[in-house]
Formats: C-alpha cells, sequence, structure tokens
C-alpha cells in the first residue's frame, strides 16, 4: 500500500472524511452456527475494508457509491455516474470486434511505463456533482492514479442541445470531434481550465485553481464557481479520459506500438487512433442488455463493445447524456439502478496487490496472473423477478470459463433456469483474471464477492449452490468440495477435476495439488450434477468419468466408489462449446438444484485435508467442514500425490444410519443433444440406536477437533469414542465435560483427560480402541429405602443413576458392591460377581436375582444398564441394618475399579429410614 499523497493547488477541505463503503453482512445473510468452526474462509465474514476510492473526503458529497456499473442516480442535490471496471480501450483498431473469450474490444494499448500508468491509468470509474448556490463540485474517481498528472479528463457541455453552435473541436483536442460543445472542463490532476466557447468571439479559458488531487482515493476534484460557469436546466455533457501529455499538455495519441511515453494498438481501420481510452454514460452497452434471451452471442461481449466502435469511428459524443441541474437544486433523489435483474457490480477488496492492470492478454494467452490488481473487482448479479427485500433468496455461484469474465452467462438460458425459476440470485465473479481457476487470489475473489451479495441483499444462507462451465466447473468440484458445510448442491458443465487436462494416471497438467479428486470425499453430503460433452477436446472425457465413475484400475475413486450421489450425464454429439453455443441449456438443473438446502450439521462427516491446496498466506486453509475443525497431519511429506489426511465421523447421537446408496442409468435428450446418464441415488438414512457415541477413521492425523454440541453429543454423560487410526494423535473435543470425567480405554482406567479451554483433549493410540469419557466419583441417588423390622427382617430398596455406560465400567465382566455407612461405620456392604450378572439380549442391562439372599450377602436382586446412563435398582431383604440412624449417611458403589460416591441425609417415617 502506498503512502497517501494528495497534490493541492489549495488548502485541502476541512471536514470529516466520510466514508461510502459496503456495509457489513445482513443478519443472516452469511452463514452462523451455534459453536465450533465458522463454514469457509474468514474472508467471507470479513467486514467491509478502507476503500479510499470509495470514500466522500470533501464535505461536498455525501452520497454512497451506487456500486453498480453503468447507472446513474441523483441524490440530494448530487450526482453520481457509476462506469465500468477494466473498460480502457480505447479504439476498435482492427475492427475484428470481440467473443466471448476477449476482455476487450478495443485495442488502444497503455504506454510501457507501468510505474506512471499502470495499464489502466485512464479508467473512470465514477463521475460525481454536487451543486453548492455559488459554485458546482465535479469529482472523477479513476480505478489507477499512480501520478498526478498521468491522466487527462474532460467534461464537455452542450448546454443548448445544438451540435451547430458551440465548438467542434476541443482546445486541448484528443483527435476526436466534440459537435456542439458550448463549455468544456478540462483537468490533468495538476492543473484545470473552464473553457467557453461564445456564439461570437475567440474561446475564453479561465483556469481553475480550486483542485486537489488524491492519489490515495484516486480521485481529482475540481470546484468551479458559478461565476465561471453555472449550468442549469438540462445540460448534455460527455465525458471522456485519456492519458495527459506533459510536453504538449494535451493527449498523448497511440502509435503503432507502445513505447515508455506513448500508447499503442493503431491498426488498419484506425491508424491514427484519437487519445481517448474511456467514455462516460454508457447506458446501452450489449453487456448489459439482452434482447432475446437467450442470447449469448450478442450478451456475452465485453463492457467497452459500444465504446470501442464509436471511438474508432471519432464520434465521442455517441455517448453524450443529459445532466438535469434543476433536479440536483431541487435536491431530487432518483436512481436507474434496477431491483430485479442484471446488475454489474463492484467492492473494494481487501487484498493488496497495488493498482493497474498486468499485460493485456492475447488470445490463446490469457496474461499473466493476478491481471486485474486494483482495489476495486468487478462482479456480475442476476437479481430474480420474485426477489424482495424482505425475504430471504439462496445464492448460486455461477463461476466462469477459461478465458472468460464476470459477463459470460449473460442472456444464457441457465441463468433463468438456476436462478429466475428457483428464486436464487446469481453471482458470477471476475475472479482477477481470465484464467485463476478459483487458486489464491481467484478464490478469494469468489468469497469476497458473495461476501459482498449479502451485504446488500437478503439472502437465506441455508440455500446455497455452485455452478460453472469449463474452469468454472472446475471451481465448482473445487470449492464445495474444500468448504463443504458452505454448500447444498454442486452442477458442472465441461469441467475438468483438475487445473487443465486431466487424463488418468498423469497429473492434471497445472500440476496434481490441484486435482479435486484427491480430496473428493468431502463430498459425502453434497449431491452432484455433471454434464460432460463425448468429444471434448479441451476436457478429455476421461478426467470426468474418472471423477464421476472412478477407475479402480488405477487407484481411482470416484463418486460411485464413494457411494455419494451425482448425476453424471454425456452429451452426444457435443464438443467443448457446442452447449455453450446452444446458450447453455440444461432445463434439468432446475430440479436437481432445488432449494440447495444445506445441512451444517449431518450425522456423517468425512474430511480429507490436502495442505497442497491451501493459501494460508491468505486464510485458504482448508482443514474444517461442519462439526470437525483444525484438522492437522501427521505426516506432511507427499510422493507421487500430495500429502493428505482424513478424518472420518459418525455420531449415533441423531439415531440415523448411512442411507443405502443405489445406482442407475439412464437416457434422454437436450434437442439437439442427447445424453446418456450414470448416477447414485440415496434412500431415507435407517434408524439406528440414538447413542451418546462417535466412530471415527483417522488417517495420517496429528490432531482434529470436534464440537460436541454440533455433533448432538452430549459429555454432561458417558461419552464412547470407537476409534481406528493409523497413528497416534490427539482429539480435541469441545463442550463442557464434568470436572470428574475420567478416560477407559478398552476398560481401563487411563486418567482424567487434559482440559482446554471450552472442552478436553483425548490422546488416541494407533489402532482401534474404544474410550468412554464418564464421570467416575458422584453418582445421582434418586430413592433409598430402609425398612427395619428387626434383625434379620430388615429391608433395602435403592435406584440411582451413574453418569456412565455398561462398556464404560467395564461390565460385563465386573463385580458391583454396594456400601451403606454413617458416623458409626459400616451398616450394609453386599457384592454381586460378576458371574451372577447375566446380560439382556441387547446387551443394555445385567440382572441379578437371588430370592434367597445367600448368594451376594442380602442382595435378592440388582439391575444395571441403559443407553445413555447406567441406572442402578437394588434390593435387599432378610438383612440386619441396626446400624442405620436418621442423619448423615455416605453411599458407594464400587463396579470393578470405579469407586461412586454419595453423602445425604436419611429421614425418619415410622419404621423406614428413606433419602431424600
Amino acid at each position: 500500500m502506498r503512502e497517501k499523497r494528495v497534490y493541492r493547488q489549495r488548502a485541502l477541505w476541512a471536514g470529516a472524511v466520510v466514508l461510502a463503503v459496503a456495509g457489513a453482512a445482513r443478519a443472516g445473510s452469511l452463514p452462523s452456527v451455534s459453536s465450533g468452526a465458522r463454514p469457509g474462509p474468514d474472508v467471507l465474514y470479513a467486514p467491509a475494508p478502507a476503500a479510499p476510492q470509495l470514500e466522500n473526503r470533501n464535505p461536498r458529497f455525501t452520497a454512497p457509491p451506487l456500486l453498480v456499473s453503468g447507472q446513474e442516480a441523483y441524490v440530494a442535490g448530487e450526482y453520481l455516474y457509476q462506469d465500468f471496471l477494466y473498460d480502457d480501450y480505447g479504439s476498435d483498431t482492427d475492427g475484428q470486434g470481440a467473443n466471448g473469450l476477449s476482455p476487450r474490444v478495443g485495442d488502444i494499448t497503455y504506454p510501457t511505463n507501468t510505474v506512471r500508468y499502470g495499464g489502466n491509468a485512464a479508467d473512470l470509474v465514477e463521475l460525481r456533482i454536487a451543486v453548492a448556490p455559488d459554485s458546482v463540485a465535479y469529482r472523477i474517481t479513476l480505478n489507477t492514479l499512480l501520478e498526478a498528472d498521468s491522466t487527462i479528463v474532460v467534461i464537455a457541455f452542450d448546454t443548448d442541445h445544438n451540435a451547430a453552435t458551440g465548438a467542434l473541436t476541443l482546445p486541448r483536442d484528443p483527435g476526436a470531434p466534440f459537435p456542439g460543445t458550448d463549455e468544456a472542463i478540462t483537468v490533468w490532476g495538476t492543473g484545470a481550465e473552464h473553457t467557453r466557447f461564445p456564439v461570437v468571439g475567440l474561446p475564453v479559458t479561465t483556469p481553475l485553481t480550486d483542485l486537489i488531487t488524491d492519489l490515495e482515493a484516486n480521485q481529482i476534484t475540481v470546484i468551479v464557481p458559478r461565476t465561471i460557469s453555472n449550468p442549469s436546466g438540462t445540460w448534455r455533457a460527455t465525458v471522456a479520459a485519456g492519458l495527459y501529455d506533459p510536453m504538449t499538455g494535451g493527449w498523448l495519441r497511440p502509435q503503432q506500438s507502445a513505447s515508455a511515453t506513448t500508447p499503442g494498438g493503431a491498426g488498419l481501420l484506425d491508424p491514427t487512433p484519437c487519445g481517448i481510452f474511456n467514455l462516460a454514460f454508457r447506458f446501452g452497452e450489449a453487456v448489459m442488455h439482452c434482447q432475446n434471451p437467450p442470447d449469448t452471442i450478442h450478451c456475452d461481449v465485453p463492457p467497452d463493445t459500444k465504446q470501442a466502435v464509436s471511438i474508432r469511428n471519432k464520434t465521442p459524443t455517441d455517448f453524450a447524456h443529459d445532466i438535469d441541474f434543476d433536479k440536483l437544486d431541487m435536491g431530487v433523489t432518483e436512481s436507474t439502478v434496477p431491483a430485479t435483474g442484471l446488475q454489474i457490480r463492484l467492492f473494494p477488496s481487501r487484498l493488496d496487490l497495488g493498482e493497474g492492470r498486468g499485460d493485456i492478454p492475447q488470445e490463446p494467452d490469457f496474461g499473466t496472473f493476478p491481471q486485474y490488481h486494483g482495489q476495486l473487482q468487478p462482479y456480475s448479479l442476476y437479481i430474480p423477478s420474485t426477489y424482495s427485500p424482505g425475504t430471504p433468496a439462496g445464492l448460486t455461484l455461477n463461476l466462469h470459463s477459461l478465458g472468460e469474465h464476470y459477463w459470460q452467462y449473460h442472456g444464457a438460458t441457465i441463468v433463468q433456469q438456476i436462478g429466475e425459476a428457483r428464486g436464487n440470485l446469481v453471482a458470477t465473479a471476475l475472479g482477477r483474471g481470465p484464467d485463476g481457476w478459483c487458486i489464491h487470489e481467484a478464490e478469494y475473489d469468489a468469497f469476497e464477492m458473495w461476501n459482498d451479495v449479502a451485504a446488500h441483499f437478503n439472502l437465506d444462507a441455508d440455500r446455497m449452490a455452485s455452478s460453472g462451465y469449463s474452469m468454472g466447473g472446475y471451481c465448482t468440484y473445487r470449492l464445495p468440495t474444500l468448504y463443504p458445510d458452505l454448500f447444498g448442491k454442486a452442477f458442472t458443465q465441461m469441467g475438468p477435476p483438475g487445473d487443465g487436462i486431466w487424463v488418468p494416471p498423469a497429473p492434471p497438467t497445472a500440476g496434481i495439488e490441484t486435482l479435486t479428486n484427491l480430496w473428493l470425499e468431502n463430498a459425502r453430503n453434497i449431491p452432484y450434477l455433471n454434464v460432460a460433452a463425448s468429444s471434448d477436446e479441451l476436457v478429455p472425457i476421461a478426467g470426468p468419468r474418472a471423477q464421476n465413475l472412478g477407475a479402480p484400475e488405477q487407484g481411482i475413486r470416484g463418486f460411485d466408489q464413494l457411494g455419494y450421489r451425482f448425476r453424471f450425464l454425456v452429451f452426444s454429439p457435443s464438443d467443448h462449446l457446442a452447449q455453450a453455443i446452444n446458450g447453455y441449456n440444461y432445463p434439468f438443473s432446475t430440479g436437481f438444484l432445488d432449494t440447495a438446502s444445506v445441512d451444517r450439521n449431518p450425522p456423517h462427516v468425512t474430511f480429507a485435508s490436502v495442505p497442497a491446496s491451501d493459501d494460508a498466506s491468505r486464510g485458504l486453509v482448508h482443514d474444517h467442514a461442519y462439526w470437525v475443525s483444525e484438522v492437522r497431519l501427521k505426516s506432511t511429506a507427499g510422493g507421487s500425490t500430495p500429502a493428505k489426511g482424513v478424518i472420518d465421523a459418525l455420531s449415533h447421537a441423531f439415531g440415523m444410519g448411512d442411507p443405502p446408496s443405489t445406482p442407475g442409468t439412464t437416457a434422454g435428450s437436450v434437442p439437439p443433444f442427447t445424453y446418456t446418464e450414470a448416477n447414485r441415488t440415496w434412500g431415507a438414512a435407517p434408524a439406528i440406536p440414538a447413542e451418546n457415541r462417535v466412530d471415527l477413521t483417522l488417517r495420517n492425523l496429528a490432531s482434529a477437533r470436534l464440537d460436541m454440541a454440533r455433533a448432538s453429543l452430549d459429555p454432561a454423560h458417558a461419552l464412547t469414542l470407537a476409534v481406528d487410526a493409523d497413528t497416534d494423535a490427539v482429539l480435541e473435543l469441545d463442550g463442557g465435560f464434568p470436572a470428574c470425567s475420567r478416560v477407559v480405554r478398552d476398560g481401563t482406567v487411563v486418567g482424567p483427560p487434559l482440559t482446554v479451554p471450552g472442552g478436553i483433549l483425548l490422546d488416541v493410540a494407533a489402532g482401534t480402541h474404544t474410550y468412554v469419557i464418564a464421570c467416575t466419583s458422584a453418582f445421582d441417588l434418586r430413592r433409598l429405602v430402609l425398612t427395619r423390622r428387626g434383625p434379620g427382617s430388615d429391608r433395602l430398596m435403592l435406584r440411582a443413576f451413574m453418569p456412565s455406560t455398561l462398556a464404560a465400567l467395564g461390565l460385563p465382566g465386573a463385580d458391583v458392591t454396594v456400601k451403606l455407612g454413617n458416623s458409626g461405620g459400616s451398616f450394609f456392604m453386599a457384592t454381586v460377581p460378576a458371574a451372577r450378572l447375566v446380560p439382556n439380549a441387547a446387551g443394555t442391562m445385567l440382572r441379578f436375582r437371588d430370592p434367597s439372599g445367600t448368594l451376594a450377602g442380602g442382595i435378592t436382586g440388582l439391575s444395571i444398564g441403559g443407553r445413555r446412563q447406567v441406572t442402578l435398582r437394588v434390593r435387599g431383604d432378610n438383612l440386619n441394618l441396626a446400624g442405620a440412624a436418621p442423619g448423615a449417611f455416605d453411599a458407594e458403589v464400587d463396579v470393578g475399579s470405579f469407586e461412586f460416591t454419595r453423602a445425604g441425609n436419611l429421614r425418619a417415617r415410622g419404621t423406614r429410614l428413606v433419602f431424600p
């Protein structure tokens, strides 16, 4: 981040800085959990960053920014126009126009001096006008402003709407006529002037001294006294931006090739391009207007499509637009920002990558990545016609292809199918460039976009899906499997499972660490719909087939081998782009995605951690999902594949087992294509006994953390962990475990667990072991009745609860001893031998019965058992309880090596002593 610099021609305005950045996410618009790790990366929940370009540093400007490109508003005395980002390419000098893989139609390139120009210095972000009785303030915000005098901007006014009056040529001529210009305001960072073109006589130019150029905010603000220019009524304005020529005081004109001091890009259709790079007021750009969807051919075009032609034709006033100064004077508030339909939005990023843009890509080379460096980043958002701010709506990410951009799906049928038909907002990120593969900055960008949507719209965070074509399909294999607790369903089209081409057994061309099949286990709770092409020249069918159907002979497990829910459709005849040309038409996608409900706390969690997929420097660490978090590997040394650790956890507390998984096949058609389909579906989950138990399989794990509450487990009662681990590990169990807790491993008391804030640590040994964490001191004595009829005729009845389980107590296989005493000493003690305890058919209860009372010291009946805790009932007859007396007493129950104690007071009731 460079330090703040402000070029002044007079004193800086006083007054507080007014922030106008995106606010915090609406309540409920982002995922939330009751405890444990939040789903996804921290950036998804991060507060909006400071964004100088969106700040109102002059008190003349107070309205928040529109943040929607190609729109305007009047807000209580201010006029705002929001332009498109990264649309500063000037003239279409070769006449080739653009297709879906083009970032631009214009062909003008910046001077090679990136320190001064950053490849982006004439990119208009916003124009503002604010009126006052004595002056009018104009503010120009640029995407990149590295040096104060790098950029020149003109605001040309046709005050009488008559092209025949005024001037044709500006005094600082960009090389294109501005017919009808009656007044012009020209600024270049270190200077500004106003020029009037009277009906009779020479132009009158007046320097404007009230100028501030803020290099931190990339803003140039000039105040024009009404004694110099006094707009009223409706003035027609044309606004153009280019590069300032410090030698001539005019506009730099592009040559055939760029140099350090001149732009390049002149071509056959425009051998002498004008110096205009960017024009304002482009409300009619094709990227925003799709007349007859599906219309991807005309809508999947860059935002400079019409601009580039007008600049080539030297007709910048094609985009002249009326500014109503009467509305400004009256304080009218109105906006063109649509409530539904398409918005091209921008947000401030938390990443500091500097300013400007990398080298302009030339097909098939997509240029450097990340390509778009600035803090402000664009994205496309479709808002369904049914959206109402009072009702939360679902969100679907629709991520773009390799070489594509945020406008890829404009006018596409798929947006209607996965958005409008489902009442979902549909968002497409730029991803910092055409080839980010949702990795590093591109992954970060997707979540910043999601954060921004949540800040401005009412989202149902529990209805979330991901979709994407080609590279966007890879993103949809990647993001939901790395962050499975964020998504309900996923839909890929022509998506490769790895970055680049994956033809097993070879790794993906961009590296094995990008292969999503490495952590495909994570998709247990996310159904996938995957469409491939029979003759895909860019994504060979072998890769998607292995991802879906597996390749067991090569050690590859797909959705099918994992038993997960998926649909794998192969369209024929189809190459890679045929389905795109057909409008991205997938009628079955609406029903498949449906509500895309997210289950944040499923009974069964499988999570594979592959640190090679992380970007820790940006907080993109894939180590948690659902109620499992902080997954750490034992060995981080990889081999032919990156190091990987896996935890599989099934909580019995939900009372649900794994649903049956059934394979299937079918076929269908989406003209002009037919398709075959292989799939797996799940039946209803079977009921299993609800127990305070979790089954764990750990592979190459050093540690992991489990949230007891979200796993529906109760730490206050005996907790069983059946663990199969290939190495020693440590489990951190979050929950309110009683201080009396002890760890029992395979029936042997290990000792108390190590307590940590919010829970305990459990050391688990390699191998298959059963751990029980239970309280082994106090127990809940519910009832004790001693009936005294005389020596040899007394009776005893005891009922108690013990916070443990039979397995934790080593039962069956342990003796049970009951002791009662007071200050006079012991007045009852009897033991039921282990061999006399008989289990029931379910193994949940042990019973002893001896009417004679001779086998166990007078105990005639005893039962002990239960599922979540142990209930103990004891009956004794023909006893001698002469030592029992009203007042304090102690009760003790010993089960094997466990000792449970309880103190209380006996009360006399006739011939009986009772507690409580």
